[in-house]
């Protein structure tokens, strides 16, 4: 009897080992095919909903308790910022109009005595802590993929402490009609996640010419590579995603926010970020040729 419990054990094995090999032959080629791959990702959507409330509640504050957060956990880093951004499009090519929170953990250590004597914002950040957290979880695993591929992918990003992770909270305004939300472009870091959204309008490609719109598929975030993926993959197989985020409803013209959304942008330790005009290259070339 034992000996057939074995059998059937090993066969069982084996097949989830052939299971293995086939789910992550789909994901690498979903990434050279779409640029994108969608993964499970297993959040309480109340969790979604609150973290945004929290983060409304949080933009409603008086500016100077809005920028108060203010550091970097790293300076190579475009990302590497922590706090909260206000950009207008109208002042620099590269712009959208959106407002922005960069959460790190590491802020509430630094910030201690500040987030007990704002409890907006302190809600705010403790509620944007378990999505974090279910972000390096989810990182962790997909970069851990990679590794048979690619030694140490996954330890270039979570060997060292702090992890570059960055949990962007993120409002689009659109007080007039235009095609964009977000300019196209590439992400500037290593890796994306991109977890939550209020509504379609996230188109990915290779480049111009192929920008699809993207359908986010409840309890899953999409996966991206970033502009300087190369720095930590040594491979011409896969390119980084271009993408835009296009209005698609008319009727937010002048609403209090035009879309929301949720999105973690990883880098490795010890790579630079790579300038603007490369990571925007064919919308400032499209821009500038109008």
């Amino acid at each position: 009897m034992s000996s057939i419990s074995g059998v059937a054990t090993s066969a069982s094995l084996a097949s989830s080992a052939v299971s293995m090999s086939q789910e992550r032959a789909k994901f690498f080629e979903a990434i050279q095919n779409q640029k994108y791959v969608s993964v499970p990702f297993l959040v309480d959507p109340n969790l979604i909903q609150d973290a945004i409330h929290a983060f409304f509640e949080f933009l409603n504050t008086p500016d100077h308790i809005k920028h108060h957060i203010d550091f970097k956990i790293t300076q190579t880093h475009r990302r590497g910022d922590v706090g909260f951004k206000r950009r207008e499009s109208a002042a620099d090519i590269y712009n959208d109009s959106k407002d922005f929170f960069h959460f790190h953990p590491a802020l509430f250590d630094q910030y201690a005595d500040f987030l007990k004597d704002n409890p907006v914002v302190d809600a705010f950040v403790k509620k944007a802590k378990p999505i974090w957290d279910l972000a390096y979880a989810k990182t962790l695993e997909i970069l851990k993929l990679f590794d048979d591929r690619y030694p140490e992918t996954s330890a270039k990003v979570f060997d060292k402490e702090p992890v570059h992770l960055l949990l962007r909270f993120l409002k689009y305004d659109w007080q007039r009609s235009e095609k964009y939300l977000a300019k196209p472009h590439f992400d500037a870091g290593s890796f994306t996640l991109a977890i939550a959204e209020s509504c379609a309008g996230l188109r990915i490609g290779s480049g111009p010419d192929d920008l699809k719109l993207i359908q986010h598929q409840d309890g899953h975030a999409l996966f991206m590579l970033s502009s300087n993926f190369k720095k930590v993959l040594n491979t011409d197989e896969f390119q980084a995603g271009w993408h835009d985020v296009i209005q698609l409803d008319e009727t937010k013209i002048g609403q209090p926010f035009a879309r929301w959304a949720i999105v973690a942008f990883i880098d490795a330790h010890g790579v630079e970020a790579l300038p603007r005009t490369e990571t925007h290259k064919w919308y400032t070339q499209s821009a500038h040729a109008e």
